[in-house]
């Protein structure tokens, strides 16, 4: 990742969930509404410092950047109970709510993603698009994940490192400055089969996938489940499929203009 954007303080307001936890979010430029969730142990930052921010600002779009619980700024409990699929899913209803929006288009990367989806899962009415990045709504074991992040950042930070070599020092500090109880109990249970939903919501979906992430046929056969899009990044994988930004902000610019006049057609 670049440094771009990397030491600009971003004003932060804050939604309570259901359950009492704080969730951070910060709400930027005007137009139609676009939610960006983050992947597992970043933060809202990391949409500024890739370069997202500004690329879709540029397009006119309102931007909600929500730091999930377990990061960022927001609350970080450390019940795996408090990290289902229901309680993620009501964090963004409770952010939409303390924002004033009655609904909004949701993108999230690998555990982002699986936040959307399990928004557009539980509120639906509260979902206009859904873009997905390296997440899919099937059975997932969690377990290597756990191995990893057993005693501390740095086996994480190693294996992304594989993935994507040019890792900034920004990036590496936000890893190591999470609550590692927090992120653990976020991996605690294994993701359940939840993507016979998706073939009747009626939600426009935009799937993506590096074609060298072991998720992308999940990611594929979720579009086609969903009646969606698929968008497969030849040559990336989880992680490189992230920082593809020309190329996705692109793509979800064009898909969210689509998905705006299939909704007005509709209304």
């Amino acid at each position: 990742m670049s440094l771009v954007n990397t030491l600009i303080h971003h004003r932060t307001f804050e939604a309570v969930a259901e359950d009492g936890i704080p969730i951070a979010y910060e709400d930027l430029g005007h137009g139609m509404p676009l939610v960006l969730l983050h992947g597992l142990t970043e933060s809202s930052e990391s949409w500024h410092e890739s370069g997202y921010v500004e690329q879709f600002l540029r397009r006119g779009r309102r931007l909600i950047l929500i730091d999930c619980r377990g990061h960022g700024r927001s609350g970080k409990p450390h019940d795996p109970a408090a990290y289902s699929g229901r309680r993620l899913a009501a964090d963004v209803a409770a952010v939409l709510d303390r924002a004033g929006l009655q609904h909004a288009a949701l993108m999230g990367h690998s555990m982002g993603g699986v936040v959307a989806l399990a928004a557009a899962l539980y509120h639906p009415e509260r979902v206009s698009a859904l873009v997905c990045n390296g997440a899919h709504p099937f059975a997932e074991e969690l377990a290597p994940f756990r191995a990893v992040l057993k005693n501390d950042f740095e086996a994480w930070l190693a294996f992304l490192t594989h993935l994507a070599p040019h890792l900034s020092q920004a990036t590496c500090r936000r890893i190591r400055a999470n609550d590692l109880a927090a992120v653990q109990a976020t991996l605690a249970k294994d993701r359940s089969d939840f993507s016979a939903a998706f073939a009747r919501l009626q939600v426009p979906v935009l799937a993506i996938s590096g074609t060298l992430d072991p998720r992308c046929e999940l990611v594929r056969n979720f579009a086609e489940l969903a009646g969606g899009e698929f968008l497969p990044l030849a040559d990336r994988n989880h992680v490189t499929a992230f920082l593809d930004v020309g190329t996705i902000a692109s793509a979800v610019n064009d898909f969210l203009d689509r998905a705006g006049a299939q909704n007005k057609e509709a209304e």
